[in-house]
């Protein structure tokens, strides 16, 4: 989820305007991208993958090289 999302609610107290006035947009990008990770897992774990499809396509416009990492991030590492 989105770190701004998440923080929506809390814009009007003073942990949120903190957030908002420390966070660096390459923390949100970081953030963003980790989040993409996670749905994308959670789409494959529960066969979802009209929802996996959509998140591809999402990174690809965010970045096409986050596509190649999706495609590797679940294969066992080498030996």
């Amino acid at each position: 989820m989105s770190p701004f999302l998440s923080s929506a609610d809390l814009a009007v107290t003073d942990l949120g305007r903190h957030f908002r006035s420390t966070i660096t947009v390459g923390d949100a990008v970081d953030a963003n991208v980790a989040a993409l990770f996670v749905d994308y897992a959670t789409a494959l774990r529960t066969g979802r993958t009209d929802v996996a499809g959509l998140i591809r396509d999402h990174a690809a416009a965010i970045d096409p090289g986050l596509v190649d990492e999706l495609d590797g991030f679940d294969y066992p590492a080498a030996a």
